[in-house]
């Protein structure tokens, strides 16, 4: 705040000279106060002839300039400009500054944006009315000033000896600016909008954008304090807490998303980076044993969120990939990588044994006619089975019906199952000749099963029963969707999601054999 009753002393306060431009404009300077001199290092003795513009008040086209400059004496820029860009600042309209009259709530009839309670209305009329000419629309004394510097917006500095300006928590409207431009002067205006007038060197804000701006780094502010305090109030009652063994309270986040973030940093809890994540997981396969022996509870939850937040990039990826356009070959690198996905096919447990399985040639890894994608067996009989795969974007039904509500398997589905079937009946021919060519002696062909994954289901009631009719009575080869298998693993991620109440594992303590 500026000082308005405070009594005027040379030695610590700056003194302002007015200086008269034209009838309604006028130009303030600073003279630094004999301490500051003394601080700064400059003759003292000098202080007073040495002067710095400060504002440039223009009634008639209603804009106050404000000219930021350093008077903290103890800084090597003393007297110098604030900002590296930006020399002035200037207030244009009513909105920039207020209007007021000597008595604080009249404006003056002219609409000029000030009027010296000093020396204004020197003419008052018979009928109480005032001579519009004999106003003193511009400031005219050191109380003048310190009047109208108390009229400015809430962002700005008020006290001269401080340095005017814009206070500093918004210094980074200045920075936007000086950033954006290469303007030298910052127009905060109600009547221009926002705009950059490169050959004037202007940058124009609008009053509107100014408040946005203001109250947005106003809001910033109060949030970060706000984290801070329930961080440090929890981390301090925590500390305190667990010396004396008494419960500690968890961090008080919020909802708002910013405050969210600046609490996990706080807490330094925010996301780590590429390295620090490599140098984390090998800390913890280092020490896996040890951290098994002295915190179990943890390990156990930190397993399963590994494995809940791997699930969960895995579902994103492969939403991802029915939504492309993705070729086979994709496919099948995708289930090499992952082949529990494959598995989910099925209604028992099954490992992949080969993937592109000659089922016709002289070994399973060789080539032939006849290739399967993959060749899987159940894990707990060794049964195999034969997995054919397509793409998420082929037709499993024709577009046409041959009669109401009846359609027709398309072209694509019905070579693709006749594939498969070609497969299993060449498999079983070759089976025998195959293992021991292979010399893979842990699978068996007992009863051949065939799984085609394939296409998404149709949409619309007839088309899905006419589907499921048709794979129903597909006696030999299971049609399963890639839709279908996208659901199987939303659904086992909704069960890893669930409130686990089982004990972790416990470890047994052995004692050495000595």
């Amino acid at each position: 705040m500026a000082r308005i009753d405070e009594p005027f002393s040379e030695d610590f306060h700056g003194r302002l000279v007015i200086e008269e431009i034209s009838t309604n404009c006028v130009e303030v300077f600073y003279v630094p106060s004999r301490q500051s001199f003394e601080l700064s290092g400059l003759d003292s003795a000098k202080f007073s002839t040495h002067q710095v513009k400060l504002l440039r008040i223009d009634s008639e086209n209603q804009s106050l300039t404000i000219y930021p400059i350093n008077t903290l004496a103890t800084s090597t820029r003393f007297l110098q400009p604030k900002y590296e860009q930006i020399k002035c600042i200037t207030l244009i309209g009513s909105n920039a500054v207020h209007n007021f009259s000597p008595d604080g709530d009249g404006i003056p009839p002219s609409g000029q944006a000030f009027m010296s309670p000093t020396l204004g209305p020197t003419k008052p009329l018979e009928d109480d009315s005032v001579d519009i000419d004999s106003l003193h629309l511009v400031p005219a004394t050191q109380e003048d000033v310190i009047m109208m510097l108390e009229a400015l917006p809430s962002a700005f500095t008020k006290d001269y000896d401080y340095g005017l300006g814009l206070a500093k928590k918004y210094r980074f409207i200045v920075e936007s600016v000086e950033k954006l431009s290469e303007c030298t002067e910052l127009v905060i205006s109600s009547w221009h909008g926002t705009k950059i007038e490169s050959e004037e060197k202007r940058f124009y804000l609008s009053f509107s954008d100014f408040e946005i701006a203001r109250k947005s780094i106003n809001n910033t502010n109060r949030i970060c304090q706000t984290s801070a305090r329930s961080v440090n109030t929890s981390v301090t009652h925590n500390l305190l807490a667990e010396r004396t063994g008494q419960p500690t309270i968890p961090v008080q986040i919020g909802r708002h998303p910013l405050r969210k973030k600046i609490s996990a940093a706080a807490q330094e809890n925010e996301a780590l980076s590429e390295e620090d994540q490599a140098m984390v997981l090998n800390i913890i396969q280092k020490n896996v044993d040890s951290i098994a022996v002295a915190e179990p509870n943890k390990l156990f939850k930190l397993k399963h969120d590994i494995e809940l937040a791997n699930l969960e990039t895995l579902i994103i990826r492969y939403r991802e990939m029915i939504s492309a356009n993705t070729p086979e070959g994709h496919w099948q690198a995708f289930l090499n990588e992952n082949p529990f996905v494959l598995s989910l096919a099925f209604g028992y447990p099954v490992v992949i044994t080969q993937d592109q399985a000659s089922v016709g040639g002289r070994k399973f890894s060789g080539s032939g006619e006849s290739i399967a994608d993959y060749m899987v067996k159940n894990s707990m009989t060794n049964n195999v089975a034969i997995v054919e795969i397509k793409t998420p974007k082929t037709k499993l039904l024709n577009e046409t019906p041959p009669r109401t509500g009846i359609f027709a398997p398309s072209t694509k589905l019905s070579e693709a199952i006749s594939q498969a079937l070609d497969q299993k009946y060449k498999l079983e021919q070759n089976f025998a000749q195959l293992q021991v060519n292979s010399k893979k002696y842990d699978i068996e062909a007992y009863s051949i099963h065939c799984c085609l994954v394939i296409g998404t289901l149709p949409t619309g009631e007839d088309k899905l029963k006419s589907f499921e009719l048709f794979r129903g009575n597909s006696k030999n080869v299971e049609v399963v969707t890639f839709d279908e298998l996208l659901k199987k693993l939303e659904q086992l991620r909704e069960f890893l999601n669930l409130p686990d109440t089982r004990p972790p594992p416990q470890t047994q303590h052995i004692e050495p054999p000595f």
